[in-house]
Order: structure tokens, then C-alpha cells, then sequence
């Protein structure tokens, strides 16, 4: 039977600073894309458009998921952290990489990209053989823990594209087709973030909806479909381009993530909780993305799209739609159990204490998850027939929402802050 170990989880600033970091980063990221409504309907390879991009996928996503897995490995996995210090440490060399690392690729500052590129790239290889190396102390092997290591190894994949790109960005060694670029974008997105999220999402789901009695039998399929698929189309798009290789192998990545999501639904069948929670529709308007994301990356590849609006669509679609819906929505049930345990679960028991659900405004949940679903619906819109305006007005409604939920965010963030701070000044005093 699924459990968690409260009393393994860290620290919260552990944790705490890459999640508030992410957050930081989704409050820009939605401000940027009305910002930038011209750039994103006319191209993809523009400087400004990949400073966007990667302040999504580093800034955001990756420092969220950072964040969650500090959590997460202890409490879930009943694994150690090595070296909790190292990570506090390790959290100021990626952060100072990630605000060099955009801006230098918003100016189009070819040696501040190989700069702070490097010094991204190697705050990211420390995170990964931390964790990689506290494998050896998982004791809950369960889907979680295959698909977090096997988003490792492609993260460290991913990284060691991205540093040869960001150096030849500044030195031209070479010239970066369009095909070798998609393949360091999909080893990132699908091969790191998205065997990522799909493992987070079978242990949360099962957690938080007390799903239990559901095999296991397709998660593992759709692990070996994903990777197989991933890799085929990884190799096709770097040595074989132009055949019907890609295609194929990116058939295959859509059919897994059907099959991810036909698992994921039956696996809410078993829930005992049957109200649908605000969690849940966000997870709703993640998987739809990722049908939607996986539709239009089949169209790509095959060569049938009337521009690359098309594209930025495709990575729109999976940034703000599969990975933000989820993000946003998992955080209202991480934050909260993250905030109760350190603030209220010393003193469960013993008096009254909130139940998770009480610490989230549901209303600001509600009306955020309606501004951010109406403005994605209409920056996809606005990208897929390449109108600035409707990308402009509908980027405009997603910031609202993105607000809303930073709102509702602190007020779960700010208490825990100033509960570790009273507890070091009680030690302090006591000591």
C-alpha cells in the first residue's frame, strides 16, 4: 500500500527555495509572453523567443521540479538526500547561472550563453548525481523512482547538448540544423521533464485521491514505449532527418502518451475521494495539453504545418499546457502538505489543527484555474493563426491567473518562512 514518511521530510528551505524560485519564474514567464505576442506568432529561433523558452524550462519548470523532488525522494520514496548542505549551496549556482544564462539569449549576448550556459549546466549535473547517487537508498521502488531515474540519465543527456549549443552559440563551430535543435528540445522535454512529471503524477494521484487497487502493469509498458520511442526519435532526427524515421518514432511517443493517459484515468476510477478537486481539473487540462501537444509535434515532424508559429505552438502547448496545468495544480496539494507538516503536525493530536484543504483559498484557486484555462485556450489560438493581438489578450488573461495562484501560493509559503525563522530564533535563544 502507498504511504509517506513525514518525519523524512527535510528541512523546508531545502526544498522551499527552489519552489519559490520556480514560482518567480512562471510569474515572468506569463508576463513575457504578451510581451513578446509579436515574436512568438512570427518565429521560433528568434533570441527573445529562446529566452523565453528556457525561462520556462529552467526558471520555472526545472527549478519547480527541483524543488519537489527534495521533497518528494525522502517523504515518498523513503530515500536520503545526499548532502542536504551541498543543495543549499548548489541552489545559489544554479539560480545565478539561469539569470545570466536568459537574459544573455534575450540581448543575443553569444559569450554571456556560454558563460553562465556553463555555470547552468553545471549546477543542473550537481543536482542530478546527487540524487542520482541517493538511489542507493530508496526503499519504495515504486513507478516514481523508474521514471525519475530514467529522467536523469536524459537530463544529463539533454545537458550535454545544451553546453556544446550554448559554446558554439558564442565560437560557430558548426551550425545547428533545425532537426539537431529538436532533438536537444525533445530529450529535454520528454526525455527530463516529462518521465519527471508522468512519475510525480502516479505517486500524487495515488496519495492525494487514495487511489490504491490500480496495477501497476502500464505504467512500467508506458516507461519502456516512452523511452523507446524517445530514443528512436532522438537518433532519427540527429542521423536520418529526412526519412520516415522521425515520424514513425514520433507516432510511437504520441501512442505513449495516450496510453499515459488512458492510465492515469483508470487509475482515478479507484479513487475514494469522488469529488473532482481543483487539483484534479488542472490535471485535467494537463493531460488534454499533452494529447494536444502530441497531436501537433506528429505534424511537425512530418513536415504538414503552414509555418513555425506551428512550432512555438507545439512548445507552447507543452510548457504553459502539460507541464503548467500540472505544476499549478500539484502545488495546491504540495505547498499545503509541505506547509502543515512543519507548521501543525508537532501539535496534531493534541489540539485543533487545519485540515490540508483549509490552508488553500479555494475561491482564488478557482477563479485562477478559470483565467489561466481561457488565457492558454486563447495564446494557442492566437499562435496557431499567428494573431498577435488574440496572443496578446489571451497571454494577458494567463498572467491574471498566474497571479491569482502566486497570491494564494504565499499565503501558504509566507507562514512556513516565518515559522523556520521563529524556530531558529527560539534555538538561538535556547542555545
Amino acid at each position: 500500500m502507498t504511504t509517506i514518511k513525514p518525519k523524512r521530510s527535510p528541512v523546508p528551505d531545502l526544498p522551499g527555495r527552489y519552489l519559490v524560485t520556480g514560482l518567480l519564474g512562471f510569474m515572468l514567464f506569463a508576463i513575457g509572453v504578451p510581451l513578446l505576442a509579436p515574436e512568438l506568432v512570427r518565429t521560433n529561433d528568434d533570441p527573445r523567443v529562446l529566452a523565453l523558452t528556457h525561462l520556462a524550462v529552467l526558471g520555472w519548470i526545472t527549478m519547480t521540479m527541483f524543488g519537489a523532488l527534495y521533497q518528494l525522494f525522502p517523504v515518498a520514496l523513503g530515500g536520503t538526500v545526499r548532502s542536504p548542505r551541498l543543495g543549499r549551496w548548489n541552489y545559489w549556482v544554479l539560480a545565478t547561472g539561469i539569470a545570466g544564462f536568459v537574459p544573455s539569449f534575450y540581448w543575443n549576448w553569444t559569450l554571456g550563453v556560454a558563460i553562465f550556459g556553463s555555470l547552468t549546466v553545471g549546477g543542473v549535473l550537481h543536482f542530478a548525481s546527487q540524487l542520482l547517487r541517493s538511489y542507493a537508498s530508496v526503499q519504495d521502488w515504486h513507478p516514481m523512482a523508474y521514471y525519475v531515474l530514467a529522467a536523469l540519465v536524459w537530463l544529463v543527456a539533454t545537458l550535454g547538448f545544451g553546453f556544446v549549443y550554448a559554446l558554439n552559440w558564442h565560437f560557430a563551430w558548426f551550425t545547428v540544423s533545425d532537426a539537431m535543435l529538436a532533438a536537444h528540445v525533445h530529450m529535454g522535454l520528454a526525455g527530463w521533464l516529462g518521465l519527471t512529471l508522468m512519475g510525480v503524477s502516479y505517486k500524487l494521484t495515488e496519495l492525494f485521491s487514495l487511489a490504491h487497487g490500480h496495477g501497476r502493469a502500464l505504467a512500467f509498458v508506458n516507461l519502456g514505449l516512452w523511452n523507446v520511442a524517445l530514443l528512436g526519435l532522438t537518433l532519427s532526427l540527429l542521423f536520418e532527418p529526412g526519412s520516415p524515421l522521425p515520424t514513425a518514432f514520433a507516432g510511437l511517443l504520441a501512442m505513449a502518451a495516450l496510453l499515459h493517459v488512458v492510465d492515469i484515468g483508470l487509475l482515478l476510477r479507484t479513487r475514494r475521494r469522488r469529488r473532482v478537486t481543483v487539483e484534479q481539473w488542472h490535471s485535467f487540462a494537463s493531460l488534454a495539453s499533452l494529447l494536444t501537444a502530441a497531436a501537433l509535434g506528429l505534424l511537425l515532424v512530418s513536415g504538414h504545418v503552414p509555418g513555425r508559429n506551428w512550432v512555438v505552438a507545439y512548445g507552447y502547448a507543452a510548457l504553459a499546457g502539460w507541464f503548467g496545468f500540472a505544476i499549478v495544480g500539484k502545488s495546491y496539494k504540495i505547498l499545503p502538505f509541505l506547509s502543515w507538516l512543519h507548521r501543525f503536525s508537532a501539535v496534531a493530536g493534541r489540539q485543533p489543527v487545519p485540515l490540508l484543504s483549509e490552508l488553500v483559498d479555494q475561491r482564488l484557486a478557482w477563479s485562477s484555474f478559470g483565467l489561466l484555462l481561457v488565457g492558454f485556450a486563447g495564446v494557442l489560438a492566437g499562435l496557431l493563426i499567428a494573431d498577435a493581438t488574440v496572443v496578446r489578450a489571451g497571454g494577458a488573461l494567463y498572467a491574471g491567473g498566474a497571479l491569482v495562484f502566486a497570491i494564494n501560493a504565499a499565503r501558504l509559503v509566507l507562514p512556513l518562512a516565518l515559522s523556520r525563522r521563529s524556530q531558529l530564533v527560539s534555538q538561538e535563544m535556547t542555545g
